[in-house]
This record gives structure tokens, C-alpha cells and sequence, in this order.
């Protein structure tokens, strides 16, 4: 790994970056394109990260650890938890919308890949545990499979990288949360009768 930096200017980098594999793809992006962003000579870069690799590691890594630590206190409350881990994950995305991205644009076949579909899949087994618990309370519905349930959720939720863009989008953060926490809890439909 690179030598040690000033903090400050390392997340300015990684901010830097994230927006950049946004922009134009991580595939397509280079150290130069990024060294351009941030006014500075590419070889300055290296005082922080080795690679354009290091740095995709280091976002997804940041992005990974985020949603972990939003389980550990979903799990606190095993009873709503579930509904806590999807208002985190959705404040998450709308957030770090950047970072979100990459995490779910890895495919098995990297390193880095690898290790962060390995942390997918467990943290869709932890939300799964939490749907469990949900529904041997009978706060949520018993018919579907847990584990069904936390993908198509989390399927939602990934969907906000593609469309949602602050600067753009007509509705709020809080909006989108609320609608979405909304859609979890009573669904689509209009209620029989009505």
C-alpha cells in the first residue's frame, strides 16, 4: 500500500474517484483522468493509492463496511430490524450513491470481485435472518421465503444508483425513503374494497 497521507486529502482522492467510476466506468477511467479531477500530477496519486485497483478496493471496502455496521444495529432490534437494515441501505444509496455502485457492479473473476459478491451474499443472508425474525413475529407477511424477500428488496434499493441523481431528481432523499419503507410495509395495491 501507498505511504501514508494526510487523511483529508485521501478522501478527497477516494471522493474524487468514486465519482469518476461513476462518470465514465471504472474500465474506461484513468489515473490520469483522475489526477486531472483533482488538479494534480498523476504521480501524486501514488502517494496515496498503487493503483487504480487499490483505489476500487478501497471504495468498495468503505461502501462494504458502511452496510455491515448498518446490520450490526439492524440486528439490535431483530423485531423491526429488518425494517431498519432497508432504511439504512436506502439512506446508503442515496448518499453514496458512487460507492453503492461500484459494490454492485463486481463480478466474480477478480480479487475484488470475489470478496465483495462474498460480502454481498452474506450480508443478503444477515437481512434474511432479520425477515425471519420479522415474521415469526408476524410483522411481515410468512408466505415468502426470507431470503426471497431480502433480494427483491435490496433489488430496489440497488435500482436508486441508476436513476436517482440529487442535482436532478425531482424528489427529496427523505421522500424516496419514505416512499420506499412505505411500499415495503403496505405494499402496491390499494386494500380490497376501496
Amino acid at each position: 500500500m501507498a505511504r501514508k497521507t494526510d487523511p483529508r486529502n485521501f478522501e478527497r482522492v477516494l471522493d474524487a474517484a468514486a465519482k469518476l467510476f461513476l462518470d465514465v466506468g471504472y474500465d474506461a477511467a484513468s489515473m490520469q483522468q483522475l489526477a486531472d479531477r483533482l488538479g494534480l500530477h498523476k504521480s501524486s496519486l501514488y502517494h496515496y493509492v498503487n493503483s487504480k485497483d487499490d483505489l476500487l478496493k478501497h471504495l468498495i471496502d468503505e461502501a462494504q463496511t458502511t452496510a455491515e455496521h448498518d446490520l450490526d444495529v439492524a440486528e439490535q432490534d431483530p423485531g423491526s430490524g429488518y425494517l431498519t437494515a432497508l432504511k439504512l441501505a436506502i439512506e446508503q444509496t442515496l448518499n453514496d450513491r458512487s460507492r453503492v455502485s461500484l459494490v454492485l457492479r463486481q463480478k466474480p473473476g477478480s480479487a475484488t470481485g470475489d470478496d465483495a459478491i462474498t460480502r454481498r451474499r452474506s450480508y443478503d443472508q444477515r437481512l434474511a435472518k432479520l425477515i425471519e425474525h420479522a415474521q415469526a413475529s408476524e410483522t411481515v407477511r410468512g408466505d415468502i421465503h426470507p431470503m426471497l424477500l431480502a433480494r427483491l428488496t435490496m433489488g430496489m434499493v440497488a435500482w436508486i444508483v441508476e436513476w436517482y441523481d440529487p442535482e436532478r431528481t425531482r424528489f427529496s432523499a427523505e421522500e424516496i425513503t419514505q416512499a420506499a419503507l412505505t411500499l415495503v410495509n403496505q405494499g402496491i395495491g390499494l386494500p380490497e374494497g376501496r
